[in-house]
This record gives structure tokens, sequence and C-alpha cells, in this order.
């Protein structure tokens, strides 16, 4: 896995699982109210857009909320993590940091998406698949986009599920047994949920989709925002 070492601020906003479409007007608005008052970091924590890949027709589909987080990183930093929606981005943001984790070595914090760390042997060959560079670049040339197209707008119309997940803390106490850091932050799952394993403290993120909730980082907590009151 791929981790880039990073210095968590205070007054940092983090949010996840977005699952941005066209016309998305509360993500954009949410995007433009940090484009104006930008925060001491943003992150961006997976699939904040339902499908992105670095094929002309996604990367035109969402188009303005690139654009908006592009201007956000001129301003701020941002940090992206690549989720099972959204991977392979380099060439589509400007001086965005993207890695598969981040971590904050001082404070012991890792932050990521969340499927990375899947223990499904499955879903990981899965992931393999679709996140094979070479094979993203074949599929484009061979296709001339069209199948490409036709598959990513049938994509497009799958439904994000936010329902609970039966047992989840059971799930999540054995799936991060084997990782060290004090404070574990990732999306992935929609739960919403803090747990406490000893020295660990785990945040398992809202989905932004499901409530448009996002978080705000001071001295090793993370507040919760409910952005449906900020209209």
């Amino acid at each position: 896995m791929q981790i880039e070492k990073i210095d968590l601020k205070n007054g940092a906003i983090l949010v996840a699982d977005v699952h941005y479409k066209k016309g998305d007007k509360k993500f954009l608005e949410f995007l433009e109210s940090l484009n104006q008052n930008p925060p001491s970091q943003l992150f961006l924590l997976g699939d904040i857009f339902h499908l992105l890949l670095p094929f002309e027709f996604l990367v035109e589909y969402n188009k303005e909320a690139i654009e908006l987080i592009n201007s956000i990183a001129k301003k701020t930093e941002v940090f992206y993590t690549y989720g099972n929606h959204d991977f392979w981005l380099d060439g589509i943001f400007e001086n965005v940091v993207i890695s598969e984790a981040f971590l904050d070595k001082e404070k012991s914090i890792f932050l990521t998406h969340g499927d990375l760390s899947e223990k499904d042997f499955s879903y990981q060959i899965y992931l393999k698949i679709i996140r094979n560079k070479s094979f993203v670049r074949m599929l484009n040339i061979l296709s001339f986009n069209f199948i490409n197209n036709w598959l990513f707008k049938k994509i497009l119309k799958k439904s994000v599920k936010c329902n609970k997940i039966e047992n989840f803390k059971t799930t999540i106490f054995k799936k991060i047994a084997d990782i060290s850091y004090n404070m574990i932050i990732e999306g992935h799952y929609h739960q919403n949920v803090f747990y406490k394993f000893g020295n660990k403290k785990y945040y398992g993120l809202c989905a932004y989709f499901c409530k448009k909730c996002y978080y705000t980082y001071k001295d090793y907590k993370l507040n919760e925002i409910d952005g449906r009151q900020n209209t």
C-alpha cells in the first residue's frame, strides 16, 4: 500500500463517500464554500466521485467538481485517497497529494478509504484487476472509448447503499487487529461509527452521499458536521 506521510492539522476537513454525480448541487455548493473559505487542510477519503477514472468521458462528466477541487488546492493543502470508485487520478488533479493512504507518524493517525485493507480474498483479486493501470489503458485503446462510455453510463446509474452492516464492530475489530496506529480513519462502509479497542480509536466515517455529513479534526478528535443544516 502506498502511504504518504503528513502532518494532520487542527481545522482539517475530512469527507468520504460523496459518490458525486453530475448535477449534485449540494456537493458543488459545499466545495464552493471551501473554495471561498479554505480550511487548514482538506482530506478527500475516497469514492468522492461515483465513478472517476482517467477517461475523457468521465473527466468531462465530473468537470465541475474537479475544477472546484483544483481551485481549492491552490489555496490550501488537499489530500486525496483512492477509493474503489475513483483511482488513477494523478493526471486529473493539480496540486493535490494523491495516495492510497496517509499517515501522521507523530500522532499515530492513519487515514485511508478502507477497501485496500479488506480481508476478503475475492475482493482483493477484484481490486488488483480494476486498479491495474495497464489494464485500464488497454481498455481505453481497444474500445475507442465506445464500450467504456456505455459501461460508464450503466455504472453511473447504480444506486448507493446507506444501510447498517450487521456485526460491523466485530468485523472491524478483526480487520484492524494487525494495524498498530492509535487512530484509524476510513470511509468505504458508510457506517458513521466510533469504536475504541484498547488504545486504538476507530472512526468509520459517514457517507456524505447518505447524510451530507463531513468532519473537522481537532486535538485527536473528529467532530461530525451535518451539512444538511447548512442550506
